[in-house]
């Protein structure tokens, strides 16, 4: 199996397939690199950090499974 990764600082519109892998089985994998801090971010992301940090862990803790008391099992 060959592999070959590349990066890329600015992706272009195509990506060259090399000639010996043309015309055979091939797995595609796109990964973006987390964006630069300066870029300001967008949609559900930028919403849930705009999100003001409030609250206690315990806030959000499970409760205490006190069973069913009123049941009583036969025996």
């Amino acid at each position: 199996m060959q592999t070959i990764r590349q990066y890329y600082e600015d992706a272009p519109a195509s990506v060259a397939i090399p000639e010996s892998m043309r015309h055979q089985r091939l797995v595609v994998i796109m990964q973006m690199q987390e964006a630069p801090a300066n870029q300001s971010m967008t949609g559900l992301k930028a919403l849930l950090c705009s999100m003001p940090n409030v609250g206690d862990e315990s806030d959000f803790a499970r409760q205490a499974d006190v069973g069913r008391g009123d049941v009583a099992w036969d025996s």
